[in-house]
């Protein structure tokens, strides 16, 4: 089990989701996940949320998307039993993609 961290553009992020009225289940589904850290879960992020290590700049983060919304994503990092989640919301907002 690892231990959550969140920026404080992650929490800006849920902010601004929360002022959408954005439900919050199921990216609280993916965090859950995140922080179990178990074979299962792991598996069940990547075929479900399609999680991938990401290249270039972001090198290290690992990138998975939420819940049946193509366009929501999360970004974070595992460090030393902590997971760091860094930011979430749509590719544009993230990747400027």
């Amino acid at each position: 089990m690892l231990k959550p961290d969140y920026t404080a553009a992650f929490q800006r992020d849920v902010k601004k989701l929360k002022r959408r009225h954005v439900d919050m289940a199921p990216l609280k589904e993916v965090i859950r996940l995140v922080l179990e850290d178990t074979a299962q879960s792991k598996e069940t992020l990547r075929r479900r949320h399609r999680a991938h290590m990401l290249t270039g700049d972001l090198t290290g983060v690992l990138e998975c998307h939420i819940g049946n919304a193509g366009d929501w994503l999360l970004l974070w990092i595992r460090d030393d039993g902590t997971a760091v989640f860094m930011r979430t919301g749509s590719h544009e907002e993230l990747l400027g993609k």
